[in-house]
């Protein structure tokens, strides 16, 4: 959701923004499907990112409309079937953007039975945010690989910029280093990303 520097309403990295409003499937959700056709759990958070993408730049409020039918659908199903198999990656994130996208007026009903898995992964998260440092050299993959699901007030800038790959990259995550230029607006930063945009220039 990177905002054009000089038309700050306007995305910067259009063909991204395009492949959004191309690539919604039938049935509302955004990303890949299993082996027997059927949306993965990664499609809830891509779905939801999709959906403040779309409202951020307000396009495309019927595919607003169904990918929030999508969602109500298909939460409490997805959830229930991984409950004991979320990796880390997901139980970081997806408890963020569920709250992002409530913040920006797109909450929607799920059952009473979303509840319990929904809270776990709510806590399971506080675990990790408490225990780790957000640049930790003793895990592999640090928090500030998913810096986009962080708080704002728990990274330095400074720490961003002193963490940041050869290539400009935090930790290779597109997602990432999108938030860390957005939040530094350090140069290395946006080339990393002007050059994945080159190599998948359809966005996708």
């Amino acid at each position: 959701m990177v905002p054009d520097s000089n038309t700050p309403t306007q995305p910067m990295f259009v063909e991204c923004f395009n492949w959004i409003l191309d690539n919604q499937k039938e049935q509302g959700f955004w990303g890949d499907v299993d082996k027997r056709g059927l949306p993965t759990i990664e499609t809830l958070p891509a779905t939801i990112a999709c959906m403040i993408a779309l409202d951020k730049w307000n396009e495309g409020s019927n595919k607003q409309d169904k990918g929030l039918s999508f969602l109500e659908a298909n939460l409490e199903k997805l959830l229930t079937q991984h409950s004991e198999s979320f990796s880390r990656w997901f139980v970081i994130v997806f408890p963020s953007m569920m709250a992002l996208l409530s913040s920006v007026g797109l909450g929607f009903r799920f059952s009473d039975r979303s509840n319990l898995p929904l809270m776990n992964l709510s806590y399971n998260r506080a675990q990790i945010l408490q225990r780790e440092e957000i640049f930790d050299e003793n895990h592999y993959i640090p928090l500030a690989s998913c810096l986009e699901a962080l708080p704002p007030s728990s990274y330095d800038h400074v720490d961003i910029i002193k963490n940041l790959n050869s290539d400009g990259s935090l930790y290779q995550s597109t997602s990432a280093t999108a938030q860390a230029f957005m939040a530094t607006g350090n140069a290395d930063c946006l080339t990393y990303l002007q050059s994945v945009v080159h190599r998948c220039p359809q966005g996708g």
